[in-house]
């Protein structure tokens, strides 16, 4: 029986940081690890199914944005180069279009391929681009739980590797579902949340940079919370958090009703 191996996704995200952390700095965590199965755990590949379902209406909307956009201002001027041009209406949102179809397409012809289904046209002639796009969606989620365990890429890092001064992004089928959501998403304005939460200050550094990670999260989905100082970057669950502020309340409230002198300083109690 094969040794089980931590699973890849971003469900661990937060455990390679802290493993990372912990042998080269020896920095101590409590972050459990979560087990592929054999590669992606069960909650990576719903993660996975759930994005490929929402990406039919994500493409949707992005295809609407030049109905509501406005043209940029011309940005050329008489100190320009001659091959200054302005971006046509609705031209981000063709190009965000064509770069997650195209994905979609090339690991749909991998599925096939690989799995024995026979060549399949990329673009079927005379079919619309959008019935076109489902059907390959439709592809993928019903071989998800394949491309996610046995694809020939599915044991890849999430992570981009770096090629010199660029960063090349990963090739893992699982990744490349979640970078296409996380850009249909951002591009859509869904990925801002609709309140902002207030913190307590980093129990690490101290200082007001706590935040609800977006790409770090547990097990069942919920973010961790992540300082964002660059030089801090402390993790905490939830749970941590809660019994963080608690202490926090505790030697307030202890703060609040310890004596006080007449000049203002705290008296000590007697033993």
């Amino acid at each position: 029986m094969p040794t089980p191996a931590p699973c890849l996704g971003v469900c661990n995200t937060a455990w390679r940081r802290a493993e990372h952390l912990r042998r080269t700095e020896k920095v101590p965590h409590d972050i459990p690890v979560t087990w592929g199965d054999p590669l992606h755990c069960d909650a990576c590949v719903d993660r996975a199914r759930r994005h490929l379902t929402e990406l039919p209406e994500l493409l949707v909307a992005i295809s609407l944005e030049p109905l509501h956009g406005t043209r940029g201002a011309p940005t050329a001027s008489t100190t320009s180069a001659p091959t200054d041009t302005t971006p046509w209406p609705g031209q981000a949102a063709r190009l965000m279009t064509d770069h997650i179809a195209g994905g979609l397409a090339e690991v749909a012809a991998d599925v096939r391929r690989l799995r024995g289904l026979g060549e399949h046209p990329v673009h079927e002639p005379g079919v619309r681009e959008g019935e076109w796009i489902g059907r390959t969606i439709r592809l993928l989620t019903a071989h998800v739980d394949w491309l996610l365990q046995q694809h020939p890429l599915a044991g890849e890092s999430h992570e981009a590797a770096r090629l010199g001064p660029l960063l090349v992004p990963s090739t893992n089928p699982a990744a490349q579902i979640a970078a296409w959501h996380r850009a249909a998403t951002r591009f859509t304005g869904r990925d801002k949340a609709p309140e902002t939460k207030r913190f307590a200050p980093c129990k690490r550094c101290g200082g007001p940079w706590l935040t609800e990670s977006r790409d770090l999260r547990l097990v069942d989905d919920e973010p961790y919370i992540e300082c964002q100082d660059t030089d801090c970057r402390a993790l905490f669950t939830h749970a941590e958090y809660r019994r963080y502020v608690k202490d926090l309340a505790d030697q307030e409230i202890a703060a609040q009703r310890a004596p006080v002198h007449p000049d203002g300083a705290p008296e000590e109690t007697a033993a």
